[in-house]
């Protein structure tokens, strides 16, 4: 369910959106806790046509931490869009299938 990770930039204006990029530029830096912090910090995610791709974002970091609440969130977030490209309604972007993020979040709580 998951590529390669995008390098992120720290310095960058992400906007509105630097919640969700935050613990990528934590993790890069091998600041995991403070990662982890920033993703417990996160909002939930505006409900637009980006919705199920910031839920999958969030996701990406929980299964890099083995952040379990995070993971049960998004879980929860997510299971209502079963069957739906994460973000495809945007025309900009793609996280791929949401059935993949859920089966690698049912994986990663099962283990």
């Amino acid at each position: 369910a998951r590529g390669r990770p995008a390098r992120v930039d720290p310095r960058a204006d992400w906007g509105p959106y630097r919640p969700w990029a935050e613990p990528f530029a934590l993790l890069a830096e091998g600041r995991d806790s403070e990662a982890r912090g920033a993703l417990r910090a996160l909002p939930e995610p505006p409900p637009d046509l980006l919705y199920e791709a910031l839920c999958c974002a969030e996701a990406a970091a929980a299964l890099d931490l083995g952040d379990r609440p995070a993971l049960r969130r998004t879980y929860d977030r997510l299971l209502p869009a079963a069957g739906e490209l994460a973000g495809a309604g945007s025309g900009l972007l793609t996280f791929g299938p949401v059935d993949g993020w859920l089966a690698a979040i049912r994986r990663a709580l099962d283990a």
